[in-house]
Parts: structure tokens; sequence; C-alpha cells
């Protein structure tokens, strides 16, 4: 399972003025990411301020009590270690509905989601697609490009989607002569979008071989926070319409699955 986690680039806060130590509170970053046919997992962690002076509580990220109202029945998550909590009696389903709760620094935390349905009638418009081999060597491409793929599924309500695209070949085999260092990782996504298609340009592709394109159905807290992420790393001021007295996301989404296969065109 591929999650598009934005955390990365979100998991600072604070200020580098000292002045502002005072403002600082130790408030909970919550994480999840709940999809069908996975067990309810959710990470809570601390903010890491860029100030050295700040004072945390003596809430123990992993001895917390947290809570999960279930389709109207309660749960109490399972410690696992590094702040990471779980159900493995309840298995994600489409539909679903979570309310989770906690105390943290003398205050209830609270956070709600639901799972979105599956994308319906994914189709693609190639199965494959050719790209030329490029090195320093060879200059401006030259070979046969393939035209852009469209992915499309329903969507009549303007809900929010997301492609993921992941080589899932063993070994990969570049499209350019990368350095050894600068080379990308295996897997690109597109922008949350609300419409009903994407493209996926041929030169979008690092790698040569079969690809797994991922159509995600994902609410609106999501785009939301990918939307500040792609402008700011200091969105954590930014909590979640759907978390109380904490920051993070705690969301559902769905998804099906396509392949593609990337060929290496003649010159």
């Amino acid at each position: 399972m591929i999650f598009p986690s934005l955390f990365a680039a979100l998991m600072v806060t604070g200020s580098c003025n000292k002045d502002e130590s005072q403002a600082f509170t130790d408030t909970p970053i919550v994480e999840a990411y709940l999809t069908p046919g996975n067990y309810l997992k959710v990470k809570i962690s601390r903010q890491v301020p860029f100030l050295s002076d700040v004072k945390y509580t003596n809430d123990d990220i992993d001895k917390l009590l947290i809570a999960v109202n279930y389709n109207d029945s309660q749960h109490l998550l399972t410690a696992i270690d590094s702040g990471w909590y779980i159900d493995s009696s309840i298995l994600v389903k489409e539909s679903d509905i979570f309310n989770l709760s906690f105390t943290f620094n003398s205050k209830e935390v609270s956070a709600y989601t639901y799972i979105p349905s599956k994308p319906e009638n994914v189709t693609q418009s190639a199965v494959k697609v050719y790209v030329p081999r490029m090195d320093s060597a060879s200059g401006p491409p030259t070979g046969t490009m393939s035209d852009p793929v469209e992915i499309s599924w329903s969507n009549e309500d303007e809900s929010y989607y997301l492609v993921v695209v992941e080589n899932i070949e063993t070994t990969l085999d570049p499209i350019f002569d990368f350095d050894d260092d600068d080379r990308p990782g295996n897997r690109f996504r597109k922008s949350p979008t609300n419409s009903a298609f994407e493209s996926i340009r041929p030169m979008d592709f690092q790698y040569f071989g079969t690809h797994r394109i991922i159509v995600y159905h994902v609410l609106p807290d999501y785009a939301a926070l990918y939307d500040q992420n792609s402008t700011s790393s200091m969105n954590l001021t930014n909590p979640s319409t759907s978390i109380s007295n904490g920051y993070g996301i705690f969301t559902g989404m769905s998804s099906d699955t396509l392949y593609i296969e990337v060929k290496e065109s003649s010159r």
C-alpha cells in the first residue's frame, strides 16, 4: 500500500525568534490514512520546533489511551512503538465512520473521518507508452514519443482524487542517465484534483518497465493539506478542520489501480 504522506516536510513548527518561545504549546500531531482492506493504524508524534528551549509535557507518546468510536462501537487502540497505535480487530471498509479521542497536555484531542467510495469507471487511454532513452551524449530526444495517457473516472459530485504512479520493477532501468546521487524515486504523484481526469505525459516517467497507476478518492482535508504544503513548510500552525486540539491529518481514502508499460522507442 502506498500512503501519499505529506508529513516529511510538515513536522516542523515554531520560530527562530527566541522571544516567541513562550508561545509554544506541546500539541500532538495525529497522522492516519485509513484505507479499505487495512487495519486501523494511527501515529501520534510531537512537533519538532526550531527552538531549543521549549518545554514538553510529561505525556508519554507510547502510553496514551487512544479510543476510537467505530460505527457506533468503542475500541481502545494498542500501542506498538514510536507513537504507532493499532486495532487489528478493525479492518477498514468503505463508508466506515471513525471518531478518535485521547487526552494530551490536559486537553481532549479528537478527530473524525470516514472512508469515501472506491473510484468508479476508472479507465486509461493506453496501456503502453514509448519514450526514447536519453543520455548526455544523445542530445535532445529523436525517437518516437507517445501521446499523454489520459486517466479518467466518474466524478459527478466534484470530489477530490489523487493519482500516484509507481514503477514496480525489481531493478530500475532509468530513461535518463542520472548520476547515482541524483536518481529520483520510483514513484511520482499528481496534485489532488476535483476534475474527472488526469494526464500523464511520457516525460513524467523516469524509468522503463511496468508501472501501477493508483487513483485515490481522497477527502477535502487531504487536498487542503497538500495545497498548504506546496506553499510553506510551516503549515502545522494551520490545524486540520477534522482534528480538535491537535495538528496533522486523520483521513480516509479509497483507490483503484491500473497498470501501464513504459517502453524504449526506436530512434
